[in-house]
């Protein structure tokens, strides 16, 4: 008897499988390797023709200029690749607030004068070059592919309407010396990115200089958007 109730029930659990009734249970989705992502990433997003983007400053005040006077606020504007960068810096000179308008091209930079607004040209490496922030050999994108390190999924969240990848991470100190003209990097900086599921294109990069101050670091929160628009960037003065 209880062979045949074994065999009963058998029988009804293949009829059921057969109609349908029991589902195969659903194959789990592989977990992405987190440093490979990074990888993806940073490629993804240098891919792009061109970006919109700002980048914000906060915590600790970052100084442009050796005696502390000028404060560099934030900077936003248009990039397009492979060396050309529209921005505009705000800045907080003394007390009063105000704004540099940049042009990098082609490894030339031109900036106006704060005061008197009117266009200069400046010799390479004189000063800070938003540009340098993004070049295709060392810029931040490049880093993100290349030497982002320790790096974590944190998770897919919800950004700007899109789910986006959120990985945690640092980058080491002097590579983001050397393209922010020494700005940022006091010591390792930690890192988190986000970047679209679907494009893997970043949308928000948060770059907290820690060795800046134990309490109150300098952080710079980087934002991408507008990918792939058209931007114009022209020589503002003949440079002699």
């Amino acid at each position: 008897m209880k062979r045949f109730w074994n065999w009963l029930i058998m029988s009804f659990l293949v009829w059921l499988a057969a109609c349908g009734g029991i589902a195969a249970p659903p194959t789990p989705t592989p977990t992405p390797d987190p440093r490979a992502l990074a990888a993806a990433i940073g490629q993804a997003t240098q891919g792009s023709k061109s970006a919109h983007f700002r980048m914000t400053l906060s915590g600790k005040p970052v100084a442009l200029d050796a005696s502390g006077v000028t404060i560099l606020n934030s900077i936003e504007g248009d990039l397009r690749r492979p060396d050309a960068v529209l921005s505009v810096l705000n800045i907080t000179l003394g007390s009063a607030i105000g704004e540099i308008r940049t042009v990098s091209l082609a490894g030339k930079q031109f900036a106006t004068n704060p005061i008197t607004r009117q266009w200069m040209c400046l010799q390479a490496g004189s000063t800070f070059d938003p540009a340098v922030l993004f070049a295709p050999d060392i810029g931040i994108e490049a880093l993100l592919a290349n030497n982002f390190a320790d790096v974590t999924l944190v998770g897919i969240e919800d950004l700007n309407g899109r789910p986006h990848y959120h990985l945690r991470g640092t980058l080491p100190a002097e590579p983001l010396r050397a393209i922010s003209l020494n700005l940022l990097g006091a010591g390792p900086v930690a890192t988190d990115l986000w970047a679209d599921q679907e494009t893997l294109r970043a949308s928000r990069v948060i770059l907290v200089d820690t060795a800046t101050d134990t309490t109150n670091p300098s952080t710079w929160t980087l934002e991408f958007s507008e990918y792939d628009k058209a931007v114009d960037v022209r020589e503002p003065v003949q440079c002699p």
